[in-house]
């Protein structure tokens, strides 16, 4: 090479990857294995073969695949190395996923025809990934806790009728069919809106918070949100512990069902859902029996409010029956006195009548006899003067004048006793009409409508307070009487 000194050592390419390679080769040996620890990402690009082609990632937050990563080496896994790497993360319920947090085992690599510097995984150090995952769950835990977010739809509280229900499962999954045969399978009508998600594979990190994000800006159209995982491998469940799915679920403003697996498996998002269920099954179950009870619900408050109403009626109608019977003794009572009024007036003002009559009679006969006598005894008394003054007047002469005196008498004492008669008939009317006005509201008249008047001892029943055991009652009706005796019975007389 021009203008190149003899001790200058120029590379091929090929050469400088080679001695590269030779160097990184240094890094790990057989004693010392080569282990890096980081979050796995998934290329853009599908790998050729059964290669699997991925990166591992380093973040600010060395808990939490979260922003841009700081860090980033590629990295490969043979198809005869995956086989065995899946089956060791299965086995502590993990699976090789977006957002795995795992140490792996390998060395580092060139690739010629890329130059591309790459992590060769040969392995990966169970134990610790294991340790990782777990002090990942119980920091997110106490991340939530301290944001105060942890319990928040814990603490929302279930619609007592829940029938607008959002839910958010694989599109065409045997969540989504068994959920939805089940719920149908019941007398009641449920809205379901579906929102179609991956409940499996690399996207559950993000198509899960996505779905929720749009079910909270129409919380007010939904009651409850079901999260349904249908059949798969468990490990697959590793997903659902991961923030972004278990803080989408926490502060979903809905209450969230979680049907993603059973109970016994250690999953965040079962810790923060406002319910936790083991299959999509027993979600439609549940709701179906939420509704069950409030039907049962409003039969025993309709039974109660029967039994209320029933109690309050014959209250009322017996309060009512005793206030009739108290009245219609009172108005019999009353009857029966305002009915002798009538008769003492009618007698009263007969006598009064009859006896001012008489007086009128008497008293024109006195006054006739008073008028007789004094005019004989004015005539005796005429004579006795005439005789003494030695007139004799003939007694023929006076007896014209006597006897108009009479006849002007008479008159007088037959006007006197018709003004009597007209007194006594005015009278006699009045009392006529006191007795025709008091006959309509005569007790028989009452007895007619099919009333009873009650007495006992003689005297009138006005309360069934004033009756006792052993008392002999007077029944008198419209067309005649009957007496019946008061006995005991259950009820009291």
């Amino acid at each position: 090479m021009s203008g190149a000194t003899p001790d200058t050592f120029t590379y091929r390419v090929g050469e400088l990857i080679d001695r590269a390679r030779a160097q990184l080769a240094q890094l790990g040996n057989s004693q010392l294995p080569l282990m890096v620890e980081g979050f796995v990402s998934f290329n853009t690009t599908t790998a050729k073969y059964d290669q699997k082609y991925f990166s591992l990632c380093q973040y600010s937050d060395a808990n939490s695949p979260v922003g841009k990563p700081i860090a980033k080496l590629e990295a490969v896994i043979f198809s005869n190395r995956f086989a065995v790497i899946s089956s060791q993360l299965r086995q502590v319920g993990l699976a090789f996923s977006p957002d795995l947090r795992a140490v792996f085992i390998g060395h580092l690599d060139i690739y010629k025809p890329f130059g591309k510097l790459q992590l060769v995984v040969t392995g990966i150090d169970l134990e610790r990934t294991r340790q990782i995952t777990e002090g990942a769950k119980d920091l997110l835990r106490a991340k939530l806790r301290a944001e105060g977010i942890f319990e928040l739809n814990r603490s929302l509280t279930r619609p007592l009728v829940p029938l607008r229900i959002a839910l958010v499962t694989s599109r065409g999954s045997a969540a989504e069919s068994d959920f939805l045969t089940k719920l149908a399978s019941e007398k009641y009508r449920f809205a379901v809106e579906r929102f179609y998600v991956n409940t499996s594979g690399q996207n559950v990190a993000f198509s899960v918070p996505e779905a929720l994000i749009q079910i909270n800006s129409r919380a007010g159209d939904f009651d409850l949100v079901v999260l349904a995982r249908g059949g798969g491998d468990h490990v697959d469940l590793a997903n659902f512990s991961l923030e972004g799915p278990v803080r989408a679920v926490a502060t979903c403003k809905v209450p969230v069902w979680a049907a993603i697996g059973h109970s016994t498996d250690d999953v965040l998002v079962n810790e923060v859902a406002n319910r936790s269920l083991a299959n999509p099954n027993d979600a439609a179950s549940e709701l179906n029996g939420a509704l069950e009870s409030f039907a049962e619900l409003l039969q025993a408050k309709k039974r109660q409010l029967l039994d209320v109403s029933r109690v309050s009626f014959e209250r009322a109608s017996t309060y009512f029956l005793r206030a009739l019977t108290t009245l219609h003794a009172s108005a019999s009572h009353e009857l029966g006195r305002y009915r002798s009024i009538p008769i003492a007036k009618m007698w009263e003002l007969r006598m009064r009548s009859t006896a001012r009559a008489e007086a009128s009679r008497n008293e024109v006969a006195h006054l006739y006899d008073e008028i007789t006598t004094s005019a004989a005894r004015r005539v005796e008394l005429s004579q006795v003067e005439l005789a003494r003054r030695g007139t004799a007047i003939s007694l023929g002469e006076i007896e014209p004048v006597l006897r108009s005196h009479s006849e002007t008498l008479l008159g007088l004492a037959e006007r006197l006793g018709e003004v009597a008669w007209a007194s006594f008939r005015s009278h006699v009317a009045r009392g006529d009409l006191v007795r025709t006005k008091l006959e309509g509201v005569d007790p028989t008249r009452v007895l007619a409508l099919g009333y009873a008047l009650l007495s006992a001892q003689g005297k009138r029943v006005l309360s069934v307070n004033s009756i006792g055991v052993g008392d002999r009652i007077e029944a008198r009706l419209f067309d005649g009487s009957f007496w019946a005796d008061v006995v005991e019975d259950g009820n009291g007389p």
